[in-house]
């Protein structure tokens, strides 16, 4: 948010503090007039630049799966990628077929459905047609009299009453199916359905939920949930939050520029620049290539806000010079105008965009890094266009003050409750930083309890179809959330050999002893089970003669197709999966499981000799959690950083930094309490609030030192100084909060949950920083000014 000085500033030379000569003056005002002398010129080129950068946006795409946060070499990412290659299974929809309750789904009418379901699922595009998973595709497995009896476990042709109840005794003869394929109850029937695309299924997903819907009995509710259901739903989420954000940013931003300026004229130009600068940094998302992820339906608001702050100051100021003397011109308002704006514009605006490089350079994230990359375009245009076209749009439409000038209310109200918060805490330093002290100790005990987290289901309202539906699921089935282990052997046919299932049985049992883990799956299973139908063994022991794990394979295939166990293990018996199901995909809770989990590889590869790949759902949301988690930080203190640097350069004094950053503290802190307060998630989305914070807040600081600053340039005592026309550019800081926090409310029309936070967060961190620095700073100069010695006088050249 950019505030800009009161009629009251001093000459450009001296706003500068140094950072500019006077000889650079002259060419700057010559600059003012060749611009003033070519409105039209200026607006046309403007208008050109803006429509051909806007034309990018036909190009962009969007990405709102939750693998854009997962570099592709992460290792998680590989063994997904290789799993998914391999066996198919990764990040499918699953349909849960749910009987009402205490009614079984194992009837004949549920059955058929099932039936029709998958092969009607199996003609849509988009879905791996030969990999679907259901009691119609699996088989149990029985012995007679030493021979190997593989039995569908629905029975071909018409369903009776009879087959229903010979498909529920073959399904709880397959203890691996229990929880999978149906509930242990036999409630709920399942169906998991593969897609080529997971992270681009939306028509696919819509396609099978009519399906389903018209296919289920009487009595029977289908459930469509899964990975590739929620980023179908997420892709749906963020055509309809851009479809929304946009047009009621707009209407938002009119609100506020009709209320300050109060000609309807008056918004031609300050509108042109808000569209055009949101225009100018998505449009160069299209044509850089880059894609639009579920955080970047923010970034149009984010840029929009800022830019209304832009051309809102340089409009009140050009409004006010032809207020003061109606014979004037307006050029030569708009040049009073500039004199006393362009340098506060351009300097916030050079403080905010290094905040958003901090962010982007910081992110090991691609969306978070993109998102401050085009937000750093956004400022920068915003900054350009205000200082050229709107320039130009004011001189073309001669605009005049209104004719009203009563003064409002509330204005003074406000300006009281400055003048009294700022006398106190110059008059009782000591009191005002005890209360600041208080205030950072509270915040910060409420800041500590924030935690790293993500689940997927947060992404969505309590009463979302597809949140309701992954409910219902992982109620029944005790958990559809993956964790996989890709397990190799050195050689062909190695995984066919008693110890190496024997190897592959205890890294089971052990997977199966963590938290959270309700069973897990593999080819020992089988294995085990044929062994024990065809010997009388018990206890789902394994073989111990070599040749007999190869031996069971074969007669298998002799009874059936050999494709069955392509989810277990390839043709060449060279890599396995097992397949864990939690009960939580909540990263803080499931980084312990996966973190023994890789001890408990680890060790097991040493023992062993074969090798495990952890992989699954589980595994890569934790590992871009915990990348988020280890360079959240890093990020945030490289925006800081680059805030801070580029404020020294501002005013020239390291003191003059120091004074203006210590706000910022309260601001980034504020953010992290609300979110201790209030149980928010640090995850992408609410991760960048303290960073893009930092970027705004420090606005207040350097507005209100540059005043403070002038009027010492005047000799003005240090009293005078944070009085009289200093409420004035509290007034404007405090505007500036209020119209940054209302253009950002439209975030929270969002129907993501993460994404309502964001703008919420971004304007605690706004005001958070405005409440530290009208109370920071004339308690900071009056704490210097009494340690000098000196009552009412400090020098801080």
């Amino acid at each position: 948010m950019h505030v800009t000085h009161p009629p009251e500033s001093q000459s450009l030379a001296t706003v500068f503090g140094g950072i500019m000569v006077e000889g650079r003056l002259a060419r700057e005002q010559h600059f003012v007039e060749i611009l003033l002398d070519r409105p039209r010129v200026i607006l046309f080129l403007a208008l050109a630049i803006v429509v051909v950068c806007a034309a990018g946006l036909a190009k962009v795409e969007k990405d709102p799966s939750v693998d854009a946060f997962v570099p592709s070499d992460h290792p998680a990412s590989l063994a997904r990628d290789e799993a998914m290659e391999t066996f198919g299974l990764e990040d499918p929809i699953i349909v849960g077929l749910q009987a009402d309750s205490d009614q079984t789904a194992f009837t004949p009418a549920t059955l058929e459905a099932l039936r029709r379901i998958v092969a009607g699922v199996r003609e849509l595009d988009g879905v791996k047609k030969n990999d679907v998973i259901s009691l119609a595709s699996e088989n149990a497995i029985r012995g007679d009299d030493g021979d190997l009896i593989v039995d569908p476990i629905l029975e071909p042709g018409p369903l009776t009453p009879s087959s229903a109840e010979l498909a529920w005794a073959r399904f709880q003869s397959m203890p691996m199916l229990e929880g999978l394929l149906s509930s242990a109850d036999g409630s709920m029937l399942i169906i998991i359905i593969p897609v080529e695309e997971p992270n681009d299924a939306y028509d696919t997903v819509q396609a099978i939920s009519t399906l389903a819907d018209a296919e289920v009995p009487e009595g029977v509710r289908a459930h469509v949930a899964g990975v590739a259901a929620m980023n179908a739903r997420l892709s749906s989420m963020v055509d309809g939050d851009t479809r929304i954000f946009v047009p009621a940013a707009i209407l938002v931003v009119f609100g506020i520029l009709l209320a300050a300026l109060r000609r309807p004229k008056a918004l031609l130009g300050p509108l042109f620049i808000v569209a055009g600068s949101a225009g100018v940094a998505i449009g160069m998302m299209g044509w850089l290539g880059a894609h639009y992820y579920l955080i970047t339906t923010a970034l149009p608001v984010v840029i929009m806000a800022i830019a209304v702050a832009d051309s809102l100051h340089i409009s009140i100021f050009y409004l006010r010079e032809r207020k003061k003397d109606e014979r004037i011109s307006a050029a030569e308002a708009v040049k009073a105008a500039l004199a006393q704006t362009w340098l506060p514009v351009f300097l916030t605006s050079v403080t905010t965009i290094a905040a958003f490089f901090g962010m982007s350079f910081g992110a090991a994230m691609q969306p978070i890094s993109e998102f401050g990359l085009f937000a750093a375009l956004g400022v920068a245009a915003a900054c350009a266009l205000s200082l050229t076209v709107l320039p130009a749009i004011l001189v073309l439409t001669d605009l005049k003050p209104s004719a009203t000038g009563k003064s409002v209310a509330f204005e003074r109200l406000i300006d009281k409750g400055i003048s009294a918060l700022t006398a106190g805490a110059f008059k009782r330093p000591a009191i005002a930083l005890g209360c600041v002290i208080g205030l950072l100790a509270g915040l910060v005990a409420l800041a500590l309890q924030a935690e790293f987290d993500y689940e997927r289901q947060r992404y969505f309202v309590a009463n979302d179809t597809v949140r309701v539906a992954d409910r219902a699921i992982n109620a029944q089935l005790g958990g559809i959330n993956f964790l996989d282990v890709v397990v190799k052997a050195p050689e062909t046919g190695g995984l066919m050999h008693p110890e190496a299932l024997n190897a592959i049985a205890d890294l089971r049992q052990q997977l199966d002893s963590l938290p959270l883990v309700a069973k897990s799956t593999g080819i020992d299973d089988y294995i085990a089970l044929m062994h024990g139908v065809l010997t009388g063994a018990t206890d789902s022991r394994l073989p111990t003669a070599p040749r007999a794990p190869g031996q069971y394979m074969f007669l298998y295939e002799a009874s059936s197709a050999p494709e069955d166990f392509k989810q277990e293990i390839d043709y060449d018996y060279t890599t396995a999966l097992i397949r864990a199901q939690l009960s939580t995909d909540s990263y803080s809770q499931t980084l312990p499981t996966v973190r023994q989990l890789e001890g408990i590889v680890e060790s097991w590869e040493a023992r062993t000799g074969l090798t495990a790949d952890i992989s699954g759902r589980v595994a890569v949301n934790d590992g871009w959690m915990t990348q988020l988690s280890e360079n959240h930080f890093r990020g945030l203190g490289l925006a800081i950083a680059l805030v801070f640097l580029t404020t020294i350069f501002v005013f020239r004094s390291f003191a003059y930094a120091i004074f203006a950053m210590t706000p910022v503290v309260v601001g980034v802190v504020s953010v992290y309490a609300v979110m201790g307060a209030f149980n928010v998630d640090i995850a992408p989305a609410t991760s960048m609030t303290a960073a893009i914070a930092t970027g705004l807040g420090v606005d207040f600081g350097i507005h209100l030192i540059s005043f403070i600053r002038e009027r010492r340039a005047d000799n003005a005592s240090v009293l005078e100084a944070v009085s009289g026309a200093y409420t004035v550019v509290a007034r404007a800081c405090f505007y500036s909060a209020i119209a940054l926090s209302f253009a950002l409310s439209v975030v929270s029309l969002s129907s993501a949950p993460p994404l309502r936070w964001f703008g919420l967060l971004v304007a605690f961190g706004a005001f958070g920083s405005l409440l530290g620095a009208l109370v920071v700073v004339p308690t900071l100069w009056a704490v210097v000014n009494r340690i000098q010695g000196k009552s009412n006088d400090v020098s801080m050249a």
